[in-house]
């Protein structure tokens, strides 16, 4: 069994990277407090040592202040990521682990953490597919709707310089992209669009604006139908919060 290490002072990027496949099994579990965990391992470690189980030792109050939640969210969370599982296959066979296998609490302040080297990969040593987003600005996130834009966003801020800086969706692709199962356009956008918006408005310094989109079929009269959405990335300056 393995630890997991650090340098004792090291300027740390607020910049992660997590394998997609480990954000989204949080995401269909509509889990935001598990998530912002995830993202606080891929800040708080470095590189990973020889063994398939490693363990991860945390101060229990950074890691709290760091992701913007109390001591009793945190632990409550941490007994929810044992419920999710992660899978992963090729052309001869098919694997599956928990993300979190085991959890102690100790009471100097720590937190230890065993977890497969499968999964650790995935939050430390990143070489596909992944989702690269400021930590920082996922911690502040009120919503989980917030947060799946969020990485949503960064993935089009990633596009190369002649591709506009936007992306179309229509109504089914958005449910599956938010876990959700609206079945009006309008429904989507008060439940999701609207209070995402206000939420990385105030908090994170990328944000978007987004246009309904509407079709119409040439034989049927009266309005044309929402289906769907553009979603388009700018630039935020959050104000600070007075209070």
């Amino acid at each position: 069994m393995a630890t997991i290490s650090r340098k004792a002072k090291r300027a740390k990027s607020n910049i992660v990277k997590v394998k997609n496949d480990l954000v989204e099994a949080f995401i269909r579990q509509n889990n935001l407090t598990a998530l912002k965990m995830i993202f606080y391992i891929a800040y708080d470690c470095e590189k990973i040592p020889d063994g398939d189980i490693v363990k991860i030792k945390m101060g229990t109050k950074e890691m709290c202040e760091y992701c913007n939640v109390s001591k009793k969210t945190l632990i409550r969370n941490l007994e929810q990521m044992q419920k999710t599982s992660i899978s992963w296959s090729d052309e001869k066979s098919k694997s599956f682990v928990s993300v979190l296998p085991k959890c102690h609490i100790e009471y100097d302040g720590k937190i230890e953490v065993t977890m497969f080297r499968e999964v650790i990969q995935m939050i430390v040593d990143v070489k596909s597919k992944y989702t690269s987003v400021n930590a920082e600005q996922l911690m502040m996130l009120k919503s989980k709707h917030s947060a799946r834009m969020i990485l949503l966003l960064e993935m089009i801020k990633g596009f190369d310089p002649e591709i506009p800086k936007l992306k179309r969706y229509d109504l089914d692709e958005l449910n599956a992209l938010f876990g959700t199962n609206y079945k009006r356009m309008g429904q989507f956008e008060q439940e999701v669009l609207k209070k995402a918006k206000e939420d990385l408005d105030a908090n994170a310094k990328i944000s978007f604006e987004y246009e309904i989109n509407y079709d119409k079929d040439a034989d049927t009269v009266g309005r044309a139908k929402a289906v769907g959405a553009t979603i388009y990335l700018r630039d935020n300056n959050p104000q600070p919060k007075l209070f």
